[in-house]
């Protein structure tokens, strides 16, 4: 079973292609590629963020709130088979700290969910987050939804798992009329040449990637791909959804 819950610090670093080549051997002294970089070669990542017809979800994170929280549903594959694995997110940021937690779902019940509101049936700590879920559309009903692509490479630290550095490339935008299904290539939200580095830890960073950081002159950055998106007026894909359940199917998948 995949890890469901993510506790950490995150921050970005806005590099270029060129200060990634250099830096990336650098941080392989201490770090190994993750399982998923097959050849140590990057991989896709498809996620789907949710939001009100409004675009409430988005508005408020890009004014940088001490609190914010989203959902997506994230796939590493495009145009999923039903019984397809996929995580549906509920993303949480309070002050410097986020807070993840997902459910492990088949395409076909991530479909059916957020178009028909119908719950899947779990077990333990998911049947927990997927209560959490729910509750958040009630909140924040799901009318829109924006495909976010990019192709990442994944370090994990030799000592320390919890250490884990991504790169991130080729970020795009798609327009799209159904959940993770497009033909389009989507339209660029940066540079091809940008990377967007991310560092997630638990605690204090380790002294060695301190001075990596320090000699290589990467600063910290402010970042966000569906915030970006927002930022440059591209139009939420309009994925026609109702709101996933009324208000009393939500209190009542809440509370039991």
């Amino acid at each position: 079973m995949a890890i469901q819950t993510f506790k950490r610090y995150e921050t970005k670093f806005v590099i270029d292609k060129d200060k990634m080549s250099v830096v990336l051997p650098r941080l392989l002294e201490y770090m190994e590629f993750d399982k998923y970089c097959i050849g140590e070669k990057d991989y896709p990542i498809y996620s789907l963020y949710f939001d009100t017809k409004n675009n409430d979800v988005v508005r408020h994170s890009v004014q940088k709130p001490y609190y914010k929280e989203k959902l997506r549903l994230r796939s590493y594959k495009l145009n999923p088979e039903p019984e397809d694995t996929v995580f549906l997110e509920i993303k949480k940021k309070i002050g410097g700290i986020v807070n993840k937690r997902r459910v492990v779902l088949t395409y076909r019940q991530a479909v059916e969910f957020i178009k028909n509101g119908k719950v899947p049936q779990l077990e333990g700590v998911q049947k927990q987050i997927m209560q959490e879920i729910v509750y958040y559309t009630k909140i924040h009903p799901i009318e829109k939804a924006t495909l976010i692509h990019y192709d990442r490479i994944a370090l994990f630290g030799k000592d320390d798992k919890a250490l884990r550095i991504t790169f991130d490339r080729h970020l795009t935008s798609d327009i799209t009329s159904d959940i993770l299904r497009t033909d389009s290539d989507g339209k660029l939200i940066v540079g091809e040449d940008t990377r967007v580095m991310e560092v997630k830890i638990s605690g204090a960073a380790p002294l060695w990637l301190v001075k990596i950081l320090s000699e290589h002159k990467i600063y910290k950055g402010s970042f966000s791909k569906i915030g970006n998106t927002y930022k440059k007026s591209l139009k939420p894909s309009v994925v026609s959804f109702h709101p996933v359940c009324s208000a009393q199917t939500a209190d009542a998948a809440y509370v039991g």
